[in-house]
C-alpha cells in the first residue's frame, strides 16, 4: 500500500457514514459511510439519538456529578458503538500519519516517522475489521429507510438514502471484505486486492455523491422551513404572544442546529470525494491521482471535522 494509506468508509459516514472506502452512516463511514456511508445521514440518526445519553440527560442523582463524571459518561457513549469508535480509530490513524510525514527528514530521531507510520497502517487495518459490521447496518438502511435521516417532504431525500447510499454500501462492504483477506491471506485468498478495493471504492464515491445530493435536498427544505417559521414568529411578537414566541424560537434553534449538523456533513463530502476518486482508479497503489500530502491530508481534515461535527450533535450544539 506504500505512503498511500487506504481509508475507511462511511462516513461519515452509514449517513454520516460515512460514509472511507470509509465510507461512512452512515456516516461515510454510515461514516461508510453513514459515514461514516459517513456521515452521512446514517450517523446522523445515531448522533442525534445520542443526546438522550448524554450526561445533561441522565437521571438524577443525590449529587452534582463532576466534570470528570461528565466527562467520562459522554466518552462511555462515544465509545460505545462502532460508529464513533471508527471515528476515534481514523483520529489516530490520520494523526500519526501526519507527525510522520511531518517527520520523515527530521536527523535527531530517525525512529519517529517510521515507526508512526507503522502504527497508522495497523489502525488502517483494524478499521477494515469494524467494517464486518457494516454490511447488515446497510441492510438494514436499505430495508427500513433509516439513512434517510427522518421524514422529509421531499420524497427524493428517502429514495436516494436508499438507492445511492445503502444501496451502495450493500455492494461496497463485501468487495472490501474480499480485498482485507487478499491482503492479510495471500496465499489462502488468491485475488488481486487492489483490485478488489478499487472497485469498492467506486461504490463508496457513489455513496458519497449520494449523501452530498440528500444532504442539499436537505438544506433547501430546512431553510424554506426556517424562512416560514421567521414571518410567523414576528406576526406573533407584533401580537405579543409569548408562549407561542418561546414555542417558535424553540423551533428555530432545533431548525438551525440541524442546518449546522448537514453543513458540516456537506463539508465531508467534500473532502471525501477526491480521496475516494483517487482509490476508485484502477492503479491508485502505484500511479496514484493525488500525492501522499494532499491525499492523506484530507483524510486528516476529514477524521476532526466528522469528531466535531459528532461531538456537537451529542452536546445538542
Amino acid at each position: 500500500m506504500g505512503a498511500q494509506q487506504r481509508k475507511p468508509a462511511k462516513s461519515d459516514d452509514p449517513p454520516e457514514l460515512s460514509s472511507e472506502c470509509d465510507a461512512s452512516h452512515s456516516s461515510w463511514e454510515k461514516s461508510v459511510g453513514g459515514i461514516d456511508a459517513g456521515d452521512s445521514d446514517d450517523s446522523n440518526d445515531e448522533v442525534n439519538n445520542w443526546q438522550s445519553l448524554s450526561p445533561k440527560n441522565a437521571p438524577a442523582c443525590s449529587s452534582k456529578p463532576s466534570a470528570l463524571d461528565k466527562f467520562l459518561a459522554g466518552y462511555s457513549t462515544f465509545s460505545g458503538s462502532t460508529f464513533t469508535t471508527d471515528q476515534g480509530l481514523k483520529i489516530l490513524q490520520w494523526s500519526s500519519w501526519a507527525i510522520a510525514y511531518m517527520t520523515k527528514s527530521s536527523k535527531r530521531n530517525t525512529n519517529i516517522s517510521p515507526s508512526l507510520n507503522k502504527l497508522s497502517l495497523e489502525v488502517s487495518f483494524a478499521r477494515y475489521v469494524l467494517r464486518f459490521y457494516g454490511l447488515l447496518q446497510s441492510l438494514e438502511g436499505y430495508r427500513s429507510g433509516s439513512w434517510a435521516g427522518g421524514t422529509w417532504d421531499d420524497p427524493l431525500i428517502a429514495k436516494i438514502a436508499k438507492y445511492l447510499m445503502a444501496g451502495s454500501m450493500l455492494i461496497y462492504y463485501p468487495l472490501e471484505h474480499v480485498a482485507y483477506a487478499g491482503w492479510q491471506m495471500p496465499k489462502l485468498v488468491k485475488v488481486n486486492a487492489n483490485k478488489f478495493s478499487a472497485i469498492s471504492c467506486v461504490f463508496w464515491t457513489t455513496y458519497i455523491v449520494g449523501d452530498f445530493w440528500a444532504s442539499c435536498l436537505k438544506w433547501k427544505e430546512l431553510k424554506t422551513k426556517l424562512g416560514d417559521l421567521r414571518e410567523v414568529l414576528v406576526g406573533k411578537k407584533r401580537d405579543d404572544d409569548k408562549e407561542a414566541v418561546v414555542d417558535l424560537v424553540n423551533e428555530e434553534r432545533t431548525i438551525l442546529s440541524k442546518m449546522r449538523n448537514i453543513k458540516l456533513q456537506l463539508i465531508r463530502c467534500l473532502l471525501f470525494i477526491l480521496p475516494a476518486i483517487n482509490w476508485s482508479l484502477p492503479n491508485w497503489a502505484t500511479d496514484p491521482l493525488l500525492n501522499e500530502g494532499s491525499l492523506n491530508g484530507l483524510m486528516l481534515a476529514e477524521a476532526y471535522t466528522s469528531v466535531y461535527q459528532t461531538i456537537c450533535s451529542m452536546c445538542g450544539c
